[in-house]
């Protein structure tokens, strides 16, 4: 089922007026996660650049994953940041994600992730630990798919900085086409501030490769942090 063109863009203002005022890997280009796995015995793997528009800031981002069998999930891959200004940073990131509620079509889902990330910080004299982190995830289907709804909850324990910091997110995906959808949420971490984002992704081959765009913006004080997006995502 398809939301005609009226309720689509009615969707969309509602949502960006709910989430902009405010002051976590999920399928590509999502940021927050949802109650899904790679079909099991299958992988995937999400690839995309990422460039900030007002300043010199460029990051490449590799995240192969697999579900070995029944519902688990295990990613692992990293972000390689280049920067003008401060340099070069890093990130490696390994995560295990499970289901205890698959998402039905018109029904809900929830799952978790635990895993942790190591950060190499721009400053090479600055140690890096592995920083662990848990997110759980509610999901909603609402008019047979044509609208996905998306709740995160977490933590990461930043090992680097020794400061617990609470993890949250929120999102939606709209259904267009059959083929192409569009996204929208809002997210963010205690220390950092909250982003929006607003994206398309399209399969090229259903359920097979998938192309994406987004862009991303941090307002909420200076600088203002704009940035735009593109991905691959590839299954097998």
């Amino acid at each position: 089922m398809q939301l005609n063109p009226g309720p689509i863009a009615r969707l969309c203002l509602l949502l960006a007026l709910a989430l902009a005022p405010v002051p976590s890997q999920a399928a590509r280009p999502f940021v927050t996660d949802d109650a899904r796995v790679v079909d099991a015995g299958g992988c995937q793997i999400e690839t995309f650049i990422k460039k900030q528009r007002n300043f010199g800031e460029r990051e490449a981002w590799f995240l192969p994953g697999c579900n070995p069998g029944g519902n688990a999930e295990l990613t692992f891959g990293g972000v390689d940041t280049r920067s003008d200004a401060e340099g070069h940073a890093s990130a490696l990131i390994a995560q295990g994600k499970t289901l205890f509620r698959p998402l039905q079509t018109n029904g809900y889902g929830l799952a978790a992730t635990l895993g942790a990330v190591r950060q190499r910080a721009f400053a090479a004299d600055r140690a890096s630990h592995w920083s662990p982190f848990l997110n759980l995830i509610s999901s909603i289907s609402l008019r047979n798919d044509a609208l996905v709804v998306h709740v995160n909850a977490g933590t990461l324990d930043d090992r680097n900085t020794r400061v617990m910091r609470p993890t949250w997110g929120l999102g939606a995906e709209i259904q267009i086409v059959p083929r192409l959808q569009a996204i929208v949420e809002s997210y963010g971490q205690r220390g950092e501030k909250t982003s929006q984002q607003i994206g398309l992704r399209y399969w090229v081959v259903p359920d097979r490769v998938q192309i994406d765009s987004t862009l991303t913006s941090q307002r909420s004080g200076a600088p203002v942090r704009d940035s735009l997006s593109v991905g691959l995502r590839i299954l097998f």
